[in-house]
């Protein structure tokens, strides 16, 4: 096992090193991770709004549960 560990371990490195993959991984980021994460952001600020999670913590659970149910339902 240690041997398995340690190649594995030695390609993940040798790929982290990689300026090609480290370009397209940047890349990926700005594309389509960074917008997906902004908008669940806003999302979020939104729920916030409707529902103080401080003040209310087992309406904004359920507020926040409802979103995700209807987000997944969507895919």
């Amino acid at each position: 096992m240690p041997l398995l560990r340690n190649l594995l371990i030695g390609a993940a490195r040798r790929i982290a090193n990689n300026p090609e993959v480290r370009s397209r991984a940047a890349e990926t980021y700005e594309a389509s991770v960074k917008p997906r994460l902004q908008a669940a952001g806003e999302e979020l600020r939104d729920l916030t709004r409707d529902s103080d999670p401080l003040r209310d913590p087992g309406g904004f659970a359920r507020r926040l549960g409802e979103r995700i149910r209807e987000v997944n339902k969507r895919r």
